[in-house]
């Protein structure tokens, strides 16, 4: 078994990057060029480990190397952090899924990710590498990471649909609870008879890069409720986004203006797509009530349409989606002292 540690700032794709998202199903964040820039915008440096077989990734981590000087308009500029930190082990564009994929994982990879990762990162970055904060554990993963000096904390649930069941929206709707389901056929009645207002997926070139930018820099303004503020959206990352072939973004429009009003980006999948993000234009600011909540009737349609298993709705307003047929799923948080 071999090690690769990569940071996308200066290393090349390999050249199984490819295969190996795929056989990952890593997602639309997960292509290299993605990276690259995301890591250029990120305030510290991220690392990607890949562990291989006789040249055949069986393994993958990414992680941001956490530790001081850090404040909030700090941005990465070398290829290694300070001298005394840690890891965080998240995944690069969402907040949904675990940063690690083992092709014959234990415990949803977590006893590899102690047994190999680790290790083999403690070699590299030596004894300045102190302790890792693990995101999006499950159950099982959380059970496995406990111990002593280990803190483990349960957090935000991630909400899944599954659309299976379901030939369309009518039927989706059909099996919400009663208030819920008069609410959004209302809510549906309204929106689509309304001649001024355009609902419409697009893909690639036929999204406005900086338009969108614009409109989801009003939702990260309302997330000033945690530690270290979010960066804003920067338009060089999403305009790599946007090209990849798995991304999709939900646009309503008013017509009559031609003005972007709110917009779902949803990162495609062969069985889960991730409902990635919303935004929308303030009502006192010329914006329209309760598009969020059209945004559910769309992806169902969409999700059997296109054939999937369901959507991932990801995290925050959980019992809103819960209202709305989603199953919700614990995950968990570890932080693990390295001695």
């Amino acid at each position: 078994m071999s090690v690769e540690v990569l940071d996308p700032r200066f290393d090349a794709e390999p050249p199984y990057w490819a295969a190996l998202r795929a056989e990952a199903g890593l997602r639309a964040d997960w292509a290299w060029d993605v990276l690259r820039q995301q890591a250029w915008c990120a305030r510290t440096p991220w690392y990607v480990t890949v562990l291989l077989d006789r040249g055949r990734p069986r393994g993958m981590v990414t992680a941001a190397w956490i530790g001081p000087p850090t404040r909030r308009h700090r941005f990465a500029t070398s290829r290694r952090g300070g001298r005394i930190g840690g890891l965080d082990v998240r995944a690069p564009g969402n907040s949904a899924f675990p940063a690690w994929w083992f092709a014959d994982a234990h415990a949803d990879g977590c006893e590899e990710l102690l047994s190999e990762y680790f290790p083999t990162m403690r070699k590299l970055l030596g004894t300045g590498l102190k302790a890792t904060l693990i995101r999006q554990l499950s159950e099982e993963g959380a059970a496995r990471v406990r111990g002593r000096l280990r803190l483990v904390r349960e957090t935000e649930p991630i909400a899944r649909l599954c659309t299976e069941p379901f030939s369309g929206r009518d039927d989706w709707l059909g099996s919400l609870g009663g208030k819920r389901r008069s609410q959004l056929r209302k809510l549906y009645r309204g929106i689509d008879g309304d001649e001024h207002l355009a609902v419409e997926w697009l893909i690639g070139d036929a999204v406005d890069v900086v338009e969108l930018a614009e409109l989801l820099r009003v939702n990260e303004v309302k997330h000033r409720d945690v530690p270290i503020v979010p960066l804003p959206q920067f338009v060089g990352y999403l305009r790599r986004l946007v090209a990849q072939p798995d991304y999709r973004v939900l646009s309503f429009r008013d017509t009559r203006s031609g003005r972007l009003l709110a917009a779902a980006t949803v990162f495609d999948h062969p069985q889960w797509p991730l409902w990635r993000s919303f935004s929308t234009v303030p009502v006192e600011r010329g914006g329209r009530a309760n598009l969020y909540f059209h945004v559910f009737g769309e992806l169902v349609r969409w999700s059997v349409a296109e054939g999937r298993r369901g959507v991932v709705l990801g995290k925050k307003m959980s019992e809103v989606k819960k209202s709305c047929g989603a199953e919700l799923i614990a995950q968990y948080a570890a932080a693990v002292p390295l001695i």
